[in-house]
This record gives structure tokens, C-alpha cells and sequence, in this order.
């Protein structure tokens, strides 16, 4: 995968080079993401797997219930940690069937293995009432060092969840040394290291290494891995920093125990953590693009794949589907960016680093309960969704000639046209949220764009059924570019005698309108924050910020206040930060304003619901959502009933439209005391 995103990546690079004539100022090398602990939590183990024996997979267990036995190769110098099927693994074990002789002595030249590991597989199946299958085990070290037994265990299971524990004796074993175990039948004369209790249901058989102390986990069974999909190189069950190796592969966080059935009827079953394979659990994944990259000013250029491996888990504890349940919430991804600058000196910082936050929403799996869709409508199992949230300040560096701002643009699955995400960039299609699919590994593209920190945001206010039990301001914040805002905050002091209510925020863009931000209320001082970028208008037209502050107050003379926005990113022009709005509750009330695209122009329409204290209407027109605009009336558009609590419709033809161009319009309306009060933008393309 990662030799066709370079390569496609570099056409775009030449393309956009071709197309501006700007060199570049910066090399990017291998980006790297670190998966980070699980809810937060500082994942901690009494015991972890060390090498397995078998495999358990969707109700069947290994090895089976037969003569065999099975002699590890001696080129063999790891743990098998993965509990893939299928038993026996023959580019790992030699059969050689029932023979007892080889226990006790293993051959190999490996000098330099991680842990202890198993050596040897012996069993033998044995009918009648008071006899018992014989089985026996052997473990070998070949770490180079002397190796404390006392800290292993051997878990022989019987069932999915259900094992003997046998602790292995406190004794040393040396380098080279192996350690025989057996089970205890009687007239039995295999000479042994210790011994464990008989029986004929051993199955799958586990290797762990006792750290001592309580399993504290973010998540049921949480791992950590680094490697492709389903066949990572190494995991950890403890341990993130097993990701911290190779920076030009995938690295994985998962969780959960497997949950598998017999038959599309049959009740869910599920295995305990230590025998549940890596490949059967829900978790992320990260693969960062490999270079070098030279991405240009202002160009998007791909950081990497997000890949949502969403199985069917479960995340209770191992001794009961119903009991504490411990579900994956979210996790943070730490993106690591090693940049040299165009004269061969490393950027200052040599890497940039940012850490988003990813938030995974697990849904209900019960059909006619879906809440997120993919296509056909009301799968079942029941989509997800995840969603990315970026810190407040974007990282920067720094070459000779000036300081980079690098902006995270957001998911995109698809590309454009019929592209895979990765083979081109769609504006269209980024998103913060990323709806998976069940039973699949979902793959999305991770953007970015090196842009200069600069951001012209505006604010525009509106009172809203003031003549009403509920009214409201609106306010509207803009991006006017030339780069996204970040950390887009906006405060509004409300005026004496005014009381908070309640709020709604969204951001719009051209993927629609959802619910983004949070306000907080101190005294008569409403604080908003929008949590996420605001882009700017020529890479989205439709996005915008909209917060309403619904309020209670006193019936009586006018209230007048102002709402001011600011931004993390420098705002080069401060002016239009600020918007004052009069509220009247006897003045005109505006129930629709409206504009579309006609033969001869621009219609505009706008209804009143009552023209109390309304002497009538303005009209402004601006190619960017933020006035000062054109005034298209000559005059003052007289209201149709002034001093009344009837309504009126009105229409105005604006002429000097011209096609193919986006317009703003506002509408002001202006009382009997000459106070105005302004609604909009709406926009249309002519």
C-alpha cells in the first residue's frame, strides 16, 4: 500500500508545483504514530502471554483430543504469541507422534530469544474409567541468561474461559536448561520436573509470566502492536511502547475477547483474554507515509491510513458476559513528522509532533436500533463511529525562510471521483467523523496542509423571536482564510436583566451540519469553543460556526450587547471580530429570509410575523460572508405594516447578480427610532 500512495502522492506534489511555481522549503520523512494508553488509563499486569500451545477459534479448540506429539525446530528462537490456527504451525513444530525419549533435552543454537518458550508437545490418549489422557510439556531457555521459574505459570484450558493454573517451581533454569512437566497418572515413569493434575480436556495451553501485583486495563484485554493488520510482528498486553520501533509500518492498539457463535441462531460465546487471538479483537490502527515527501504551501498531502478494525468483542471481564463491563472510549494518537528544510539543516524542532484524540462511539448491534448508516440502511450488526479531535494549537516549525503551521484537515474515505482515499484528496469528503462498518477493517485517509498561521475570522449577531417565550441570538463566525482557525472561541456578555437559558452549537460545511463545540456560562458571560478547526472559505464555502444563546428576560426597552470571537491562530484583520446586536421584543419578527437564483438575478424574499415599531428594510450584498457590502436599495424599503401585529411577505429582485458568482445578503430592519438590526448571511450562486 505504502509504495502506491508515494507515488501518487509525488504526481499530486509535481502537479501542484507545475500549477503554482513554488519551490519547496521542506523535506517530510517516515511519519510515525504512537497509539498512547486506552481511556487514559496506565495499563498495568499481574501476567502476560509468553507462548502458546494451540489456538481457540470460534468454538473449536487445539490441540485436539489425539495421539501426537510435536518437537520444536531448532532454528525456532521466539515465543509464538499469536494464537493463530492453524495447530500444528509446521514451519515452527516437527511431528513425531507418541515419543516420550525427546523430553528433557533440546537442540538449538538460538542464543538471544526474548523469554522462555515451549519446546516440546507430548499426548497420548488413554480410554477406560480410571485412566486418564498422559500429557506433557516442555520449556526451554535459550535467553542467555539464567531465567527465575517462580515468576511463570502454565494455564492448561478446558474450556473458553476455564483453565488449571500450574505456577512452576521456584528454581533457576539456565541458559540452554529445559524444565519438564507432566500430568500426574499413576504407574507412570517419565522422569519430570513437576507435575499437574490429570486430566482428559486439556486443550489449548498458555505460557505466562506473573509480574505480580492487579491487572489495571483501559479497556477488556487492551494490546498494543506494531505490524500489518491481523499478523503484527510483536504485541504487548501491558505495554505501549512495543510500538516504538520500525517507524515505517502500522502500529495498533485493540481490545476485547473474542466473541464468536456456532450458527447464525446460536447464542454468543466468548474466550478469555489469554486465549483470544489478536485478529479476533476491535481496535485501531496507524500507518504513516513513508518518504521523503515534499509537500507544498497550502497543498493537502496524505500523514498516513487510519484503519478501524471493528469486530464483535466482548468487553466484560473473563468470568461472565454480564458482569463489568469495560469498553474502549477513546484513545490518543501521538503523530510524530521528522521535517529537514530545503538547505540540508533540520527544521527547528527536526520533528513536529501533534497528539489527536480519537473517540470511538460503539452502538447497539440489535436490529432496528442502528444509528449511524452506511449503505443498505439498517445494517445489522450496527455501524460505529469514530471521531478525530484536534488539540488547540497546531504544530509549527521553523526553516530559514520563516515558520510553518502544519493544519490536520480530517478523514476522508473516499477520493475523488471513484479514488481510494489515499490516491487523491477530496475537500468534499473530510470529515471529523468516520462511520465503520461492523466486521470489517475501515480504512480512512489522514490529511494534512503546511499553511502559513494566519486566519481572518468574522462574527455576525442576530436577535431571534424576541417577540416570543423563546428567544435567542444567533452568532455566526466565518473563516476568511487564507488558512483554517484553530481554538475559535467566542464570548457574549449578556446585558442587566437578561438571563442565560440554554445554547446549541453547530458547524456547516458543504458535508452537512453537525453538533461541534461547548459553551460554559460565568455570571453574565457566555463562553463558547468551538474544538476543532474552522476552514477557511475558499476551502469550504458552506463552513461556518453557528451558536445560539437562548435567553429569558424582562419585557420592556431595548438590549443591546456585542459578541466578540478570537482564535489561537493569528487573526491579521481584527475589525470584523465583533458584532453588536439591538434586540427590540416590539420591533418587526423575521420568520423567513430567503434567496434564490432567478432568470433576471437574485430573488429575495423575507415574511414578518408582526411589524410592531418596524418603519422597514435594508438589503447588503458581499461576495465573502463578512460586511461591509453593497447596499442594493436606494432607499428604505417602507414595511407594509408599520406599528402592526400582523406580518407581511416581501420579494426584491437584485438585477446586478452576476452568473457563476457566490452572494451574501443580509437583511436589516430598522425601528421607529432609526435602530437597526441585521439577519444573515444566507448565500446563492447566480
Amino acid at each position: 500500500m505504502k509504495k502506491k500512495i508515494l507515488i501518487i502522492l509525488g504526481c499530486l506534489i509535481l502537479l501542484s508545483l507545475i500549477g503554482t511555481g513554488m519551490s519547496q522549503a521542506f523535506t517530510v520523512d517516515n511519519v510515525d504514530g504512537v497509539w498512547g494508553y486506552v481511556d487514559g488509563v496506565t495499563t498495568t499486569s499481574n501476567y502476560y502471554p509468553v507462548d502458546i500451545i494451540g489456538y481457540a477459534r470460534n468454538g473449536v479448540r487445539a490441540p485436539l483430543r489425539q495421539d501426537q506429539g510435536y518437537r520444536l525446530k531448532g532454528s525456532i528462537c521466539a515465543p509464538m504469541q499469536n494464537i493463530t490456527p492453524p495447530w500444528p504451525n509446521t514451519a515452527r513444530w516437527d511431528s513425531v507422534g507418541v515419543d516420550w525419549s525427546g523430553l528433557g533435552s533440546h537442540s538449538s543454537t538460538c542464543t538471544n530469544a526474548p523469554d522462555l518458550f515451549f519446546s516440546e508437545y507430548v499426548y497420548a490418549v488413554y480410554g477406560g474409567i480410571f485412566s486418564r489422557d498422559r500429557v506433557a510439556i516442555e520449556i526451554v531457555n535459550r535467553t542467555g541468561n539464567a531465567v527465575e521459574l517462580r515468576n511463570y505459570k502454565v494455564l492448561l484450558f478446558t474450556d473458553d474461559r476455564t483453565y488449571t493454573t500450574v505456577t512452576l517451581n521456584n528454581t533457576t533454569l539456565a541458559h540452554g536448561g529445559v524444565y519438564v512437566l507432566r500430568s500426574n497418572n499413576t504407574n507412570w515413569d517419565l522422569s519430570a520436573n513437576q507435575t499437574f493434575s490429570r486430566s482428559d480436556s486439556y486443550r489449548t495451553i498458555v505460557l505466562v509470566k506473573d509480574t505480580g501485583g492487579t491487572r489495571t486495563e483501559g479497556a477488556r484485554c487492551d494490546r498494543w502492536a506494531t505490524g500489518p493488520g491481523d499478523t503484527p510482528l510483536v504485541y504487548s498486553d501491558w505495554n505501549p511502547s512495543v510500538q516504538t520501533g520500525p517507524t515505517d509500518d502500522e502500529n495498533q492498539v485493540r481490545y476485547g475477547r473474542t466473541a464468536y457463535r456456532l450458527s447464525p441462531t446460536s447464542s454468543w460465546q466468548s474466550y478469555s483474554c489469554e486465549v483470544t487471538d489478536w485478529a479476533d479483537q476491535s481496535g485501531f490502527g496507524f500507518d504513516g507515509v513513508n518518504g521523503p515527501l515534499t509537500p507544498v504551501h497550502m497543498a493537502p498531502f496524505l500523514l498516513g491510513q487510519f484503519t478501524h478494525y471493528n469486530n464483535q468483542i466482548y468487553a466484560t471481564d473473563d468470568s461472565g458476559q454480564s458482569n463489568t463491563d469495560n469498553p474502549f472510549e477513546w484513545v490518543d494518537l501521538t503523530i510524530t513528522v521528522p521535517v529537514t528544510c530545503n538547505d540540508g539543516n533540520p527544521a527547528v524542532p527536526a520533528s513536529f509532533t501533534f497528539t489527536p484524540h480519537f473517540v470511538l462511539e460503539e452502538t447497539s448491534n440489535s436490529e432496528g436500533e442502528c444509528k449511524y448508516e452506511i449503505d443498505p440502511p439498517n445494517d445489522v450488526p450496527c455501524p460505529d463511529r469514530v471521531t478525530i479531535e484536534f488539540p488547540p494549537q497546531n504544530p509549527t516549525f521553523t526553516c530559514s525562510d520563516g515558520t510553518y503551521t502544519v493544519n490536520v484537515l480530517g478523514f476522508t474515505s473516499k477520493g475523488l471521483g471513484s479514488d481510494e482515499c489515499w490516491e487523491s484528496y477530496d475537500p468534499n469528503a473530510v470529515s471529523a467523523a468516520f462511520i465503520t462498518a461492523e466486521d470489517a477493517a475501515n480504512h480512512a485517509c489522514l490529511w494534512a496542509r503546511i499553511e502559513q498561521p494566519l486566519a481572518d475570522i468574522s462574527v455576525a449577531k442576530t436577535c431571534w423571536d424576541f417577540d416570543t417565550q423563546n428567544p435567542y441570538y444567533e452568532i455566526t463566525t466565518s473563516n476568511l482564510g487564507p488558512g483554517s482557525s484553530r481554538g475559535v472561541t467566542m464570548t457574549d456578555t449578556l446585558p442587566s436583566g437578561m438571563a442565560y437559558k440554554s445554547y446549541t452549537s453547530q458547524l456547516i460545511t458543504t458535508s452537512g451540519t453537525i453538533d461541534q463545540g461547548t459553551c460554559s456560562r460565568a455570571g453574565q458571560t457566555v463562553t463558547c469553543s468551538l474544538n476543532t478547526p474552522l476552514q477557511d472559505y475558499s476551502t469550504d464555502l458552506q463552513a461556518k460556526w453557528v451558536v445560539r444563546i437562548y435567553v429569558t428576560y424582562a419585557q420592556g426597552s431595548d438590549k443591546t450587547n456585542t459578541a466578540t470571537v478570537s482564535a489561537l491562530t493569528a487573526d491579521p484583520y481584527l475589525t470584523n471580530n465583533t458584532a453588536t446586536a439591538t434586540c427590540n421584543p416590539s420591533a418587526v419578527s423575521i420568520i423567513a429570509f430567503d434567496a434564490k437564483s432567478a432568470e433576471d438575478g437574485v430573488l429575495l424574499t423575507w415574511e414578518t410575523a408582526s411589524e410592531l415599531n418596524n418603519l422597514g428594510f435594508n438589503l447588503y450584498r458581499a461576495t465573502k460572508p463578512v460586511l461591509p457590502g453593497l447596499k442594493l436599495n436606494f432607499n428604505l424599503i417602507p414595511s407594509h405594516n408599520p406599528g402592526s401585529t400582523s406580518g407581511a411577505v416581501y420579494e426584491f429582485l437584485d438585477a446586478t447578480a452576476v452568473p457563476g458568482f457566490e452572494y451574501f445578503y443580509w437583511l436589516e430592519d430598522v425601528d421607529f427610532g432609526f435602530n437597526p438590526t441585521l439577519y444573515g448571511p444566507i448565500s446563492v450562486t447566480q
